[in-house]
């Protein structure tokens, strides 16, 4: 969680607060909604896309992973000569692979993207490849001639782009590449450059650490081929016959090893992708949490709710103490892969340790891959997102969010959010979107809604190669995305009209001292319960939100006398009409919208749990109002209550109780008395009261120190003379949020009697109070959250 003193910094692409309130916003849309074409169901097609989606999920666990060919590692396996000690190559058909692939400027590379590391190095492996066995001149003379205009192009390329081991791998090729007589400008300027990078690296590889541990440069040993002492290097050979799941450093160990086990590593990876080969393989490990991750942040993930905890399961299975890499059984692991694999299943309830980013951390930084000497933009937003399910203790989780959250706004400031992992569509503002809304304060919608506009079908992964994940970006995933936040705008819209109705019938817009928030109030229920079988569940949070901030507003207008308050107080206690009936026009009506409401949404609840559970529903508006009518107490006598004096009451007074405890009998679960009774039940209430209250009243501090009230901030400083300014105390009792965020990250997380939709409703809440304080009180701006509520209720998506 955020800590006080971070600064909060302003983003070019937020989202900017419309000069138009939440209302009126409503009737703009309305007005042109009107005038618009309605279109078609598109429940079929849905349906259609979904089918094909979980066909691919099946897939899944038939294959190791889908990802395009590497016309690079497809030249070093044609290199391979005869095992049996024939003239020829092993794999003649890789060969012609290479002779048939070539692209129409002479070079070999990803095809839809110039990226002049790709084309260059590729386009050299391969005409070396053609070199070697005599053939393909043609093929070859184009090669060379696209090398000579090209190579100098290499300059032109961001270097957050070199694939991997690149400084490694290509002057390596060059040297072979000279060896073997090919006209190339082996003395421009790049060229020496890089050449110069490779024997700087290369003085600080101890070839010890190399021939006894795995790491990463296993996956690069055709640089390394004429180092290394291969009969050493055997016994790090993956399980499956690879050297770190990398086709050309397996097929170059092959060639001085004739291993039995990289033989037949290659040759099953041969038949499936039809006699070329990608630059890793496999990539299970990644490619299931990436498909997750995806879907969860496209908001369709419902929709696959078994496959997902198949995928899951997957990965837990393969999980160690120090993570995992990007393939089941990795002897190497990554922070990348680690981090989206650690999130996502604590999120789903699986026990995970912070131990396993241990051994990426060193001298206060944290890194991709242990012993690497820089960080990765992607490598940190992951790591950045793992830290905020931090539980309470979790010190190296502290770290790893206070350091990814620097070094990210640092990138994000000087317009370098580029990674050595992923050309993506908008990394910047991925980026953007984690530092103004960390989890703890992003609404579900709205980051699917945004993300919409930052998902690609079209981003390319870099590894010694550029390649594509076609399982994890693909049209599919966004097709039925945008088909869907369609589908649930819709009905969003025609729930907010019953809200507003209901509102008309309560006449609520008759008392001038109120603030007219039923919009806000549905857009909180819609920005994080948007599924359409939470419906119900929808209506009667914003019913609810609405009588909290009617009443809030007249029990804090001064205009009631105490003597009114207690009545009014009574007959809700009582439930009784009849007591309200001598009170003031304005507060009979007020005691008349709540008298009918709650009934009514008691009816309701009577037909969800299939038992009468009113009195629960009385019972939070009667100690919801109770603590109002203290605290005006307090006022009218001029009494400043002890700190936790103060927050006995203001925890109860914020209002949050019969919003959420009210909206929890329409989650989908039965309720008994045991879970209600539980402490379970309590404590996670207790927790986002006690987020709630401090929030609101930091943002709040000046409002109420003009009316005349205390707050938690001022009680604070007078009891701590110590501190000695408001944002002093103001910092400390932020802390305190972030303390009971982790908290409420553990009782959420972890398996307890309260079912995990009703813990979701919870923790959501306390979602919406960072994101109604974040700036200023949200409920009492006119247009503070108007750019949110626009963005997630009335604009429509993109086609």
């Amino acid at each position: 969680m955020q800590e006080a003193d971070e600064s909060q910094p302003k983003y070019h692409n937020e989202i900017q607060p419309s000069t138009l309130s939440a209302s009126d916003l409503w009737v703009e849309t309305l007005q042109r909604t009107e005038r618009l074409p309605q279109r078609p169901t598109e429940n079929e097609q849905m349906n259609q896309w979904i089918a094909e989606i979980k066909n691919c999920f099946r897939n899944l666990t038939l294959e190791l992973g889908e990802i395009s060919v590497s016309a690079y590692d497809t030249a070093w396996v044609a290199r391979v000569p005869a095992l049996d000690g024939s003239p020829g190559p092993q794999f003649p058909k890789s060969l012609q692979w290479i002779i048939d692939h070539q692209l129409q400027d002479g070079d070999w590379g990803e095809p839809a993207l110039f990226l002049g590391f790709d084309r260059v190095c590729c386009t050299l492996a391969c005409i070396i490849a053609l070199q070697s066995w005599g053939v393909g001149a043609k093929n070859i003379e184009l090669g060379e001639k696209f090398l000579q205009s090209n190579i100098q192009k290499m300059e032109d390329d961001d270097n957050e782009y070199m694939p991997i081991g690149f400084e490694i791998v290509f002057p390596a090729m060059l040297d072979e590449a000279k060896a073997l007589g090919l006209d190339l400008p082996y003395d421009a300027r790049i060229l020496q450059q890089i050449a110069a990078e490779r024997e700087k690296k290369m003085k600080k590889i101890p070839m010890e650490i190399v021939h006894k541990y795995p790491t990463t440069l296993l996956h690069s040993l055709e640089g390394l081929h004429k180092e290394v002492d291969w009969n050493k290097l055997l016994k790090l050979q993956a399980t499956n016959g690879s050297f770190l799941y990398s086709p050309a450093s397996t097929a170059c160990a092959l060639m001085y090893t004739k291993d039995a086990k990289c033989l037949q590593y290659l040759d099953e990876i041969l038949v499936k992708f039809n006699h070329a080969v990608p630059s890793v393989y496999p990539v299970d490990l990644f490619e299931h949490i990436w498909i997750v991750d995806r879907l969860e942040r496209l908001g369709i993930s419902r929709y696959f709710e078994r496959e997902i905890r198949d995928c899951l399961l997957h990965v837990y299975k393969y999980w160690k103490d120090g993570g995992i890499g990007w393939a089941s059984n990795s002897p190497v692991q990554d922070v990348d892969d680690t981090a989206m694999g650690f999130r996502l299943l604590r999120m789903h309830g699986f026990d995970v340790k912070e131990d396993c980013f241990r051994q990426f951390y060193k001298d206060g930084e944290f890194f991709c891959f242990a012993g690497q000497s820089g960080q990765a933009v992607t490598g940190m937003f992951n790591l950045g997102r793992a830290a905020q399910t931090m539980f309470p203790g979790e010190s190296l989780l502290n770290k790893a969010r206070t350091f990814t959250r620097q070094f990210l706004q640092s990138k994000y400031e000087k317009n370098e959010c580029h990674d050595k992992w992923i050309i993506t569509k908008d990394l910047a503002g991925e980026v953007e979107y984690a530092l103004t809304f960390p989890w703890y304060a992003s609404l579900p919608r709205l980051e699917h809604r945004t993300y919409l506009d930052q998902y690609s079908p079209d981003d390319i992964w870099i590894g010694k190669s550029l390649y594509r994940m076609p399982a994890v970006t693909n049209e599919l995933f966004l097709k039925l995305a945008k088909a869907d936040f369609d589908m649930c705008q819709a009905l969003h819209k025609k729930e907010l009209e019953q809200v507003i109705r209901w509102n008309a019938s309560c006449q609520f817009r008759d008392l001038e001292f109120a603030r007219q928030k039923s919009v806000e109030c549905f857009f909180s229920a819609a920005a994080t319960m948007f599924e359409p079988e939470m419906g119900p569940a929808r209506l009667v949070w914003a019913r609810c939100c609405v009588l909290t901030i009617i009443l809030d507003d007249y029990f804090d207008d001064g205009c009631a006398s105490l003597d009114e308050l207690r009545t009014f107080l009574q007959a809700v206690r009582m439930w009784n009409p009849r007591m309200a009936s001598e009170l003031p026009d304005r507060a009979k009506l007020i005691f008349s919208g709540l008298y009918t409401t709650v009934n009514t949404i008691a009816h309701e609840a009577h037909i969800s749990q299939n038992r009468d559970v009113s009195h629960h529903l009385r019972h939070h508006w009667d100690r919801w109002l109770t603590s109002c009518l203290t605290e005006a107490e307090w006022v009218q006598s001029g009494y400043i209550p002890t700190f936790d004096e103060y927050m006995d009451v203001a925890n109860v007074s914020i209002a949050l109780e019969p919003v959420v405890r009210t909206t929890l009998f329409f989650a989908g679960h039965t309720l008994d008395e045991a879970v209600l009774d539980s402490r379970d039940y309590h404590n996670v209430m207790h927790l986002v009261n006690y987020v709630g209250r401090i929030l609101n009243d930091i943002q709040g501090v000046k409002r109420e120190a003009r009316q005349g009230k205390t707050s938690s901030v001022h009680i604070y400083m007078r009891e701590h003379p110590e501190v000695v300014s408001e944002a002093e105390a103001i910092m400390h009792l932020q802390k305190s949020v972030n303390s009971t965020m982790q908290q409420l990250n553990y009782e959420v997380l972890r398996f307890t009697a309260l079912p995990s939709a009703c813990k979701k409703i919870h923790f959501n809440m306390a979602r919406l109070m960072h994101a109604f304080y974040r700036d200023c009180d949200g409920l009492s701006s006119a247009t503070a959250m108007s750019g949110f509520v626009k963005k997630v209720l009335f604009e429509p998506v993109p086609q």
